[in-house]
């Protein structure tokens, strides 16, 4: 039988008596009626009809879809959080390319660190952040993702600075890049206990990276190399000769095959991960490259540096494809959301934007930290941010 939106339902009401049949009366509840709240001039109203829209299936669900394109913001972001969880392909079709970004705001603000914060990580459950400080001599703090509690503080407490953070693909381990003396320290996630430590590079590590397959380590310093290690045996398998300058920061493709590293010397390298051939260098930076990142999709490489540009290459090219001109702030990190749409990135006037993978253009600034914005991550399910920022805290944003 096909669906009649407009026939009475338990909880509508009907013109005509108590216990009057539908017949011959006036139906004050229904779609119809949802229609004719949603006229209404009270924000209030117009979502608690959304919401009971709902009830009446294709037909109402189709009147929350157009609402995603209300000339009010507060409906608009109402009919969001309406549609995010559901599962329905029409659904997933409309909000594939819908900025819901312009939603996001601050919802925690995490103090916890005495100096500021270099790095932030999110653990593939999404539950957990992780932070580290080099102000605060070795003290890594986990938090609660959703609530923003501090869940652990000097556990992981080391006796060098730690200047970067990641976390293995299996969640169990954190992994920090320190000095010359102390070099990378492995943890486990949820004791806190000392796994190991790598001892190799010259100088400082100022930026690490894991293969997902949870195997290969790669650490790039300001001794101007990366080195390539047996995460689990701790064994060094390689080190990545070329840079003129010190190695601010590295990424490995999601196939585990190809290693990209930027530099202070201007330029981005891409390495053969298990040979260590070098493939290509990538000119087109004029100043630092701060932050390098993979998209999802393998094909696609973004840089941010102290030029205050984004640049959008092919990874297995080395064509640029676009270029990102944030003109008002050097750019110190970038990320790039699950479903490989959207470019995160952070910068030194302590503001974190937003832009657009394929065209660019700009879908939202967050301007809540007053200091430089040093790191910049984003959940596995792309519903949340985290930003660490010289002001010495950590926030995260979201939709609420």
């Amino acid at each position: 039988m096909a669906e009649n939106s407009n026939q009475p339902r338990d909880y509508d009401a009907v013109k005509g008596g108590e216990n009057s049949a539908p017949v011959g009366g006036v139906v004050l509840g229904g779609l119809e009626g949802v229609r004719m709240r949603f006229c209404s001039p009270v924000v209030e109203a117009r979502v608690a009809a959304l919401k009971e829209a709902l009830n009446y299936g294709t037909f109402g669900l189709d009147l929350v879809i157009q609402a995603l394109n209300d000339e009010s913001m507060q409906i608009k972001k109402a009919a969001y959080l309406l549609l995010r969880e559901r599962q329905e392909t029409k659904v997933k079709l409309a909000l594939k390319k819908y900025n819901h970004w312009k939603f996001f705001e601050c919802l925690h603000t995490l103090e916890g660190h005495s100096h500021y914060v270099e790095s932030v990580a999110i653990a593939p459950d999404g539950q957990t952040v992780v932070s580290c400080s080099p102000g605060d001599e070795g003290i890594i703090n986990l938090w609660n993702l959703h609530s923003g509690k501090l869940r652990t503080t000097n556990l992981f407490r080391y006796s060098a600075y730690v200047n970067c953070i990641v976390i293995s693909p299996d969640g169990q381990n954190v992994i920090g890049g320190g000095s010359q003396e102390e070099g990378i320290a492995i943890w486990n996630l949820h004791t806190g206990e000392l796994k190991n430590t790598l001892r190799g590079h010259l100088y400082r590590v100022k930026s690490v990276a894991i293969a997902p397959d949870g195997q290969t380590l790669a650490s790039g310093s300001w001794d101007k190399t990366i080195r390539i290690w047996n995460l689990h045996t701790g064994e060094l398998k390689n080190t990545l000769i070329g840079h003129s300058d010190y190695v601010r920061s590295v990424a490995i493709s999601p196939d585990g095959q190809t290693i990209v590293s930027g530099s202070s010397d201007n330029t981005i390298k891409i390495w053969n991960v298990h040979t260590g051939e070098l493939r290509n260098t990538l000119i087109g930076h004029s100043d630092w490259v701060m932050s390098v990142a993979i998209a999802p999709d393998g094909d696609t490489l973004v840089s941010g540096s102290w030029d205050k540009t984004i640049h959008i290459w092919n990874l297995h090219t080395g064509e640029l494809r676009n270029t990102i001109k944030a003109r008002s702030s050097h750019i110190l990190s970038v990320a790039i959301s699950p479903d490989g749409q959207t470019i995160f990135s952070s910068g030194e006037n302590g503001t974190i934007k937003l832009w657009n993978l394929h065209d660019g253009k700009l879908r939202n600034s967050l301007k809540e930290h007053s200091k430089r914005v040093n790191s910049v991550a984003i959940s596995p399910d792309g519903q949340t941010i985290v930003s660490g920022s010289s002001d010495n805290t950590i926030k995260i944003w979201g939709v609420r």
